[in-house]
């Protein structure tokens, strides 16, 4: 039977000096990684010509503000601060440490990045958790291998 690798064991790490300490993203609640290419396409007299640009990462989260994060965790004030002063951070997503993964589980995204959205979210309905999500676009060479 197949065996998914869980959700909840997913991270997202940025490395906001960066000095390769990385942060993992405090209260992750979802994810995602898109890999794009730009594509440029020519009509001519010989046909149509088909040319692609550099790859590039899109990183997005949703997570929710921690009362009492640790030093190790990014937090909300961390992304803040990194999107209004324009910082260059480094950002990971790698697959989890999973027992019996192979080798088709593996996956590894890391690359200079900036935020490109922050959004702080509130709802006042009881029990409700403030949360923020965003965005990070890569910049430069990507990184596939660990």
């Amino acid at each position: 039977m197949a065996q998914g690798i869980a959700g909840s064991v997913q991270n997202i790490e940025i490395d906001f000096a960066p000095t390769s300490t990385y942060k993992t993203l405090v209260c992750l609640r979802t994810s995602s990684v898109n890999t794009t290419v730009s594509v440029t396409e020519e009509e001519t007299n010989c046909g149509k010509l088909t040319s692609i640009g550099e790859p590039g990462f899109t990183f997005s989260f949703d997570a929710i503000c921690e009362v009492s994060p640790s030093g190790s965790q990014a937090t909300y004030e961390d992304c803040l601060g990194a999107i209004v002063n324009k910082t260059k951070v480094k950002v990971r997503f790698q697959n989890p440490t999973v027992t019996g993964a192979s080798v088709g589980t593996l996956y590894y995204h890391e690359a200079e990045a900036y935020f490109t959205d922050l959004t702080l979210n509130q709802d006042a309905a009881g029990g409700a958790y403030i949360n923020f999500s965003g965005t990070i676009q890569s910049t430069g060479t990507l990184d596939i291998t660990a």
